[in-house]
């Protein structure tokens, strides 16, 4: 398995066709992108320039996009994924109902996943009850989010289907080493 999987599949969000508009509320969901990864084979420098390549590249592809359009990834711990998504939104208005901080720089986000020596896997033992079921209370949990806006100002974003590729790729959901 080579080194490289991760980064090429982080930059096959250029391939995808992306759904724009403001009025639409599954805008973020139809471009979103889940990357599985095999956590030895991880090279978050790597997947780090890839994400910078995307937004850099995004921010030419889109330069006459009326409205803001924000790249932003995240690793989900849960399901073990690397996730990519854009949207109509201004950096900080991402569209997550959890605590999440943004942030400039992919780092923090590649820390989070190599750190997971067991992605999409939660040891019984650091299972805890959620608000309301157990006696204590939850600690402050946020997730870094890193995000860059790639397009236009912070006016509305007009409805519309962007083609940012060359081809059109199958399937939304890519694994790669598992």
């Amino acid at each position: 398995m080579s080194q490289d999987g991760l980064p090429q599949l982080v930059r096959s969000f250029l391939d995808e066709e992306l759904l724009l508009g403001s009025e639409n509320g599954n805008a973020a969901r139809a471009n979103l992108m889940m990357f599985g990864f095999d956590h030895g084979c991880l090279d978050a420098v790597a997947v780090g320039q890839a994400l910078g390549d995307v937004g850099r590249e995004l921010t030419t592809r889109l330069a006459e996009v009326d409205g803001p359009v924000t790249l932003y990834a995240w690793y989900d711990e849960q399901a073990g994924q690397l996730r990519c998504s854009a949207a109509c939104v201004v950096v900080d208005d991402l569209p997550f109902s959890g605590p999440y901080r943004q942030v400039d720089d992919p780092g923090p986000v590649l820390e989070r996943m190599a750190a997971d020596a067991d992605p999409a896997l939660v040891p019984w033992e650091e299972l805890r009850e959620g608000p309301g079921g157990g006696t204590e209370p939850m600690g402050e949990y946020w997730f870094p989010v890193f995000a860059v806006q790639v397009a236009g100002s912070a006016i509305g974003c007009r409805a519309e289907r962007v083609t940012v590729a060359s081809h059109e790729r199958v399937g939304r959901a890519h694994s790669f080493g598992q």
